[in-house]
């Protein structure tokens, strides 16, 4: 909270950057308790709360932290630059499709403001679809994305692998 002065008017962010442990900790008793109760009140699911807490949460997060890792690691090794930044930075595709737009990693070097990492309409970006559902709710506002000007700025010419 310290970096980001202006969250900490907020009691609920002041309270997770506090507490942080709290929402995984209920999220995998949650998942036990529903598993149980799926046991015994549905058991032809063929499920109980041991199997609904390791696939639904420690699989799920191990594989989250391995796409999560991994965009550092391959995304500055292997891809296209299409923009001259200071590092080694790319864009994978196929990295981007796993990591649902992070793989784009090249153009967020080149403007890490941008909600959308996927600079161009044929660069998938789910996470900045889904964020595009959560504005037109209203749940969220002020997207921003990278202005055309600085898109086709700095651009390497050969865009090379």
């Amino acid at each position: 909270m310290e970096r980001v002065k202006e969250l900490a008017k907020f009691p609920e962010l002041r309270f997770l950057d506090r507490f942080d442990v709290i929402v995984p900790f209920l999220l995998a008793v949650g998942l036990f308790v529903l598993g149980e109760m799926l046991a015994t009140h549905a058991p032809h699911l063929q499920t109980n709360g041991a199997q609904l807490l390791v696939w639904g949460f420690v699989v799920s997060t191990v594989a989250l932290y391995h796409c999560t890792f991994s965009v550092n690691s391959l995304a500055h090794g292997w891809g296209r630059r299409r923009y001259a930044t200071s590092d080694d930075s790319r864009n994978n595709f196929w990295l981007a499709l796993v990591t649902f737009g992070e793989g784009w990693h090249n153009n967020h070097h080149h403007f890490p403001g941008s909600a959308k990492q996927g600079f161009y309409w044929w660069e998938i970006d789910f996470t900045y679809y889904l964020l595009r559902i959560l504005a037109f709710t209203g749940l969220i506002w002020d997207l921003r994305t990278v202005p055309s000007r600085i898109r086709e700025a700095r651009r390497v010419s050969n865009n090379s692998l």
